[in-house]
């Protein structure tokens, strides 16, 4: 019901702008009655008037015509024109416009006074979305960072988040892999939560839609402002704490309609690749392995498999399979469309997007696809009255199964393409080039080629945006807008996992296909009365407004297993009644949920400038939430910032070289309601889990949650203060901001153990608080500016230290200092510790020692043994699988020197925080030849290499590859195949030793594992050539002609020695960041394009 409201609602609105033009209109303002008798009351006054046209010729609504010296104005009407009564012939008219250089000229003899007003170059005519409204830069009082069309113009990539990776202080934006269609983080000043959503509330032309970034195409953008202090998110309330994106789109012009199209082509190919043992030296190691227990029957497999020892050297000059070039070594193709038609007059103004994007990943049977269409038109019915409409649709399809999931080690892909067996021989072309599920068990391995081939995911989402508005001046100056959103994201997820999955071999070796349905619709409405005016030298602006955000979210699963054996894919999503269970099974019972959310708000904003020098801007917000519960679903999140431009003041200006000095601080607060709902009342889930069987089904039962419900749930609360200078020299050809602020987050939720005698484990809790605290520098400058050459760059810097503050209570009641969590990629390690005092993402384990050498060991010449010292610790429980500790082993360092190695020898090894991260951009032209480089870099963050720890450790399997830098082992055999035990040899032949043996113990994080991830990228590089436009004349029906070629992703320069160092694939917990396991490798992009404007 509320959607068809919606929709006819908009489709209501749509029907008031075709019939407009057919009704008419007619207002007379006080001001011009006001003008009208004054100019016959005194005929000494000069009536003058004019068309004010931008520098196109399209005429100008709403320049402001001042004359000098005198509050006496007024402004232009939809053609540009203009009419005013001034005092005399020496009057001096003055026309002014946001956006455009403002010019002065003397009336004198004339009568009539067109203008042509010219694009300002100056920063801080630049207007800036604030929320519910604009201001120009110059009376901005909060942190505010933009990102404009032009200076992302030149990045041909899919995703706008990808677009502005590197372009904003205090922004951190992360690619999590290189998989089409992959998750994009977007962090502004580190994120307040440490258990719940961090990620911006993002506002898409005044309404708000999920993780807008990803699913917006760059091309169709016109602005991104990031509202990062709390003083200008507060207006947002309780969905402000994590910061805000508001995201502008393009719209029409008054202008001849023009057609532009945009259009390149390229392929992808794989930047890195891991180094694995060749052939030889992988059948030297498996001998190794096979033959150190000195077991006959282990030996004789080794020969059956491999051959005998003296003739291994034939390996050495067999063909090398390279899974990894297999899976990942295509050259995946790319190719982009967008077409825009846009255009309009004084009253009507259009905008008409549409984008078509094919995308191979460079994964077999990986890809994204994407069309969508994009319709914006505004229209002014009367002087008073103004109407817009906006309508987006996209359909995007993902497919591949990709290389892991955020779950364990049982669904890691990765594993298979670096590890498998590498050559096919002749006495294992069985488990090779046929699946042999007796080699799967032994190895845990399958061939990667049949595994890509035999599990297959499609990933369906559509998405659609319309949302309209009305904007009715009612009197001078007072103006109430209404805004109408309807957001729809639909889901739909099918897997299919064949024969050779584990899923499959562990359901009777049947097929097995898992379906997954969702749908989100979000309705909005805004309501705001706004007042600005001025008063001579003073001037207000006031804003109050309401608000409500209906969302409905619904969700379903079917999993189904024992499906015919040979089915395909398509037959398997589309007939799932021919599954058959096992005599005695049952199939699981499908799942579902549906979540509805409720947002009611009131705020208001008063902003207040005089002389534009001294400003100051009150904000309060008033937010109920159906998150919580009726005592605390309601919380107010006030705000205050002040700023000085001390440029304006006499005393500097003499001071030429400044053109901007502007002084701001603020203070404020606001909430995060993005949590569990329902946490304070008791609500029974359905689950198979407490059914029972009847028939070839389970009927599911109820059971109450793992958590105990608490009635005093509440917002997690965030204050922010912020200090922060504006700046600019020499006509702001150099220009820049500087940030510093403290952000304090209590009231955490947090997920806290409560005693037994409750009946329940674990209760959430507000007891959790963070701090962050940082600097930000933004840089600009126009370094060269000529007739012929033009240099421009941009650089920003940005520094975050993030601090737990406090945990809550433990059990005891007493304040709770530490605990540990688990990135769950394997059995269940707990390798991260939460701890008050220090960051979130600090990576917990044991110190690497090295390995045992023949001095920690006795020897007995008789039994040919070596035994561990008393006085050196044993890594045998922790690392070895309890084995006996020989030379060459993983030696661990015994930190609390009690002799033995065991959890209270575990430390924190690094965290996931970067010291500092930013970007540089530059641009240059040469008359009609363009050059753009774009670099982002992060320094000081470390990252979990869990891909290093798996690939340098045998744990139960043999026949599976190592990492290359494992043929620098500690070695047993000499060249002859002979096992040496004798001291002085075995030192002769380990003497260029660097590394340990593969050990056979559990997984486990130590230090090895933690490399610095510190990173500089040439994320872009773009070379373009423009026609002249001499040529473009005499061709007359063309405009603008523009090719190019770009490079993304061009080099890293880093010492991190896994695929990325910008990985993170732990992504669904925020206390376990910067883990680097089974990542989808990144690719390096090229491409070539056309840009055509008609």
């Amino acid at each position: 019901m509320n959607k068809k409201f919606t929709i006819l609602y908009f489709y209501g609105m749509l029907l008031a702008f075709m019939i407009s033009p057919h009704i008419g209109y007619s207002y007379v303002g006080e001001k011009d009655v006001e003008k009208t008798d004054r100019h016959k009351k005194n005929q000494q006054e000069v009536l003058v008037r004019g068309v004010i046209v931008d520098d196109q010729g399209v005429p100008l609504v709403g320049v402001t015509v001042m004359e000098e010296g005198t509050s006496n104005g007024t402004t232009t009407d939809f053609d540009g024109n203009y009419e005013i009564v001034v005092a005399n012939n020496e009057s001096v008219l003055v026309f002014s416009y946001v956006g455009f250089q403002t010019i002065s000229q003397p009336v004198g003899d004339k009568r009539n006074i067109d203008i042509t007003l010219e694009p300002s170059t100056n920063e801080l005519d630049e207007l800036v979305i604030v929320g519910y409204s604009k201001v120009s830069r110059e009376e901005l009082t909060s942190a505010v960072a933009t990102v404009k069309a032009e200076q992302i113009k030149d990045m041909p990539v899919n995703s706008a988040a990808e677009a502005i990776q590197g372009r904003l202080a205090g922004v951190r934006v992360t690619q999590s892999e290189g998989a089409p269609g992959a998750d994009v983080s977007i962090r502004v000043r580190g994120g307040t939560s440490i258990t719940q959503d961090n990620s911006p509330l993002f506002i898409v032309d005044g309404i708000q839609v999920e993780n807008a970034l990803s699913i917006l195409s760059p091309q169709e953008i016109e602005s991104i402002d990031v509202l990062k202090d709390a003083a200008s998110t507060s207006i947002y309330g309780a969905r402000g704490a994590n910061g805000v994106v508001l995201i502008t789109t393009k719209g029409g012009k008054a202008m001849p309609t023009q057609v532009t199209y945009n259009g390149y082509t390229g392929f992808r190919k794989i930047v890195n690749k891991l180094d694995v043992m060749n052939p030889y030296d992988f059948v030297q190691y498996q001998y190794e392995l096979y033959n150190f227990p000195e077991d006959e029957q282990l030996s004789n497999t080794f020969m059956e498999r491999y051959g005998r020892y003296q003739d291994l050297d034939i390996y050495k000059s067999i063909e090398e399979r390279n899974w990894q070039d297999e899976i990942f070594g295509r050259d995946a193709l790319n190719q982009t469309h967008n077409l825009t038609v846009t255009g309009g007059d004084a009253k009507t103004t259009f905008s008409l997007s549409l984008n078509h994007v094919e995308e191979e990943g460079i994964m077999l049977n990986s890809g994204y696809k994407r069309s969508l269409a994009n319709f914006k038109m505004d229209h002014k019915l009367s002087d008073k009255i103004k109407f817009g409409v906006n309508s987006r649709y996209s359909r995007r399809k993902i497919t591949g199964a990709g290389t892991s999931s955020t779950g364990s080690q049982k669904s890691n892909r990765l594993r298979n393409a670096v590890r498998y067996q590498p050559f096919v021989g002749p006495n294992n072309q069985s488990f090779v080039d046929v699946f042999d599920p007796n080699y799967a068990t032994l190895t845990n391995l399958v061939n990667p080629l049949m595994l890509v081939n035999d599990e297959i995911r499609r990933d369906y989402r559509n998405d659609l945006i319309l949302n309209s508005y009305v904007s009715f001046e009612i009197l001078d100056n007072l103006t109430f807008k209404t805004v109408a959103g309807y957001v729809q994201q639909d889901r739909k997820e099918n897997e299919f996992m064949g024969t050779v999955t584990s899923v499959a071999r562990s359901n009777a070796n049947l097929p097995v296909v898992d379906l997954y349905r969702s749908q989100s619709r979000r309705v909005t409405n805004s309501n705001t009365l706004n007042y600005s005016n001025n008063f001579g030298d003073h001037s207000i602006d006031l804003l109050v407004g309401q608000e409500t955000v209906r969302t409905e979210n619904e969700s379903e699963r079917i999993y189904v297993k024992w499906l015919p054996e040979n089915i395909t894919p398509d037959k398997a999503f589309a007939s799932i009644q021919k599954a058959t269970p096992p005599e005695g099974m049952v199939q699981d019972a499908p799942t579902s949920s549906m979540l509805p959310d409720r947002l009611a708000s009131f705020f208001g904003r008063a902003h207040y400038s005089y002389k534009k020098k001294y400003l100051a801007t009150f904000s309060v917000r008033r937010d109920g939430s159906s998150v919580f519960g009726p005592e605390n679903r309601f919380a107010t999140f006030p705000s205050v910032s002040l700023a000085w431009n001390a440029y304006k003041e006499n005393f500097m200006q003499s001071a030429d070289w400044l053109s901007n000095l502007k002084l701001r601080f603020s203070y404020g607060e606001v909430g995060n309601n993005r949590i569990k709902p329902f946490l304070y009342n008791t609500y029974f889930d359905s689950s198979t889990d407490y059914g029972y069987a009847f028939g070839q089904s389970v009927q599911p039962g109820s059971a109450p949650p793992s958590e105990l419900a608490n009635p005093n749930i509440k917002w997690e609360s965030t204050i922010s203060k912020n200090l922060g200078i504006d700046f600019g020299f020499f006509d702001n050809r150099v220009y820049g901001s500087l940030d510093a602020y403290i952000t304090d987050t209590e009231d955490l939720l947090l997920r806290a153990k409560i005693p037994q005698t409750s009946g329940y484990g674990y209760q959430f809790q507000n007891s959790g608080k963070t701090r962050n605290k940082g600097l930000e520098l933004a840089l600009g400058a126009t370094i060269v500016n000529t007739e012929n050459f033009t240099w421009q760059a941009n650089f920003n810097i940005s520094t975050n230290q993030n601090k737990i503050i406090s945990l809550g209570r433990n059990t005891s009641g007493e304040n709770l200092e530490f605990y540990y969590e688990s990135s769950g990629w394997v059995n269940d390690i707990r390798d991260f510790k939460v701890e008050v005092g220090a960051p979130v993402g600090q990576y917990y384990g044991y110190v690497t020692e090295g390995f045992y050498d023949l001095d920690d060991f006795t020897y007995d010449a008789t039994t040919q043994e070596y035994t561990l010292r008393d006085d050196v610790p044993s890594s045998s429980a922790v690392a070895l699988g309890s084995k006996g500790v020989n030379p060459g082993d993983l030696k661990l360092k015994d930190l609390n020197g009690d002799g033995i190695i065991d959890d209270n020898d575990k430390k924190v090894l690094g965290n996931a925080q970067p010291d500092f991260f930013g970007g540089l951009n530059q641009q240059f032209k040469y008359k009609n030849f363009d050059l753009s480089m774009f670099f982002n870099f992060s320094v000081g963050n470390d990252v979990y290499n869990a891909n290093k720890v798996e690939f340098t450790t045998q744990y139960l399997y043999k026949d599976n590859n190592m990492l290359e830098v494992m043929n620098n082992r500690w070695k047993w055999f000499d060249t002859n195949g002979n096992k040496v035990k004798d001291p002085q040899a075995l030192a002769d032949l380990n003497q260029n030793t660097t590394i340990w043996t593969p050990s056979s113990g559990q997984y486990i994080l130590h230090s090895y594992a933690i490399e610095d991830g510190s990173f500089l990228r040439l994320s872009n590089l773009t070379f373009g050539y423009s026609l002249p436009e001499s040529v473009l004349k005499k061709i007359g029906f063309i405009s603008n002609f523009r090719i190019y070629g770009t490079v993304n992703n061009v080099f890293t320069l880093t010492n991190y020695t896994g695929y990325d160092p910008e990985a993170n694939t732990r992504r669904s917990n925020p206390l376990t960041p910067g883990v680097d396991y089974a990542a989808y490798p990144r690719s390096r992009f090229y491409l070539a394009g056309v840009n055509v404007t008609f």
